[in-house]
């Protein structure tokens, strides 16, 4: 049966202090927003085209149409 080992982000006990350091960042509600707009996953096929899409739905009524929120991350 082959060893089974486990990955860490870190190697030295400096690379440790840097990481878990990381944990006490705190960010402004604007910070966070553009990290979150920069950092943004494109959804792709079909997801883009059905929101592109949703216009013409309801006869343009969009305001009957719930669209899902999809969190990436």
């Amino acid at each position: 049966m082959p060893r089974r080992t486990t990955a860490h982000p870190y190697r030295t006990l400096t690379q440790l202090d840097h990481y878990l350091g990381a944990l006490d960042i705190q960010l402004t509600p604007e910070r966070f927003a553009l990290l979150s707009e920069v950092s943004a996953v494109p959804l792709g096929v079909p997801h883009e085209a059905i929101a592109g899409s949703l216009g013409s739905i309801q006869g343009g009524d969009t305001s009957r149409v719930i669209a899902p929120v999809a969190q990436v991350g």
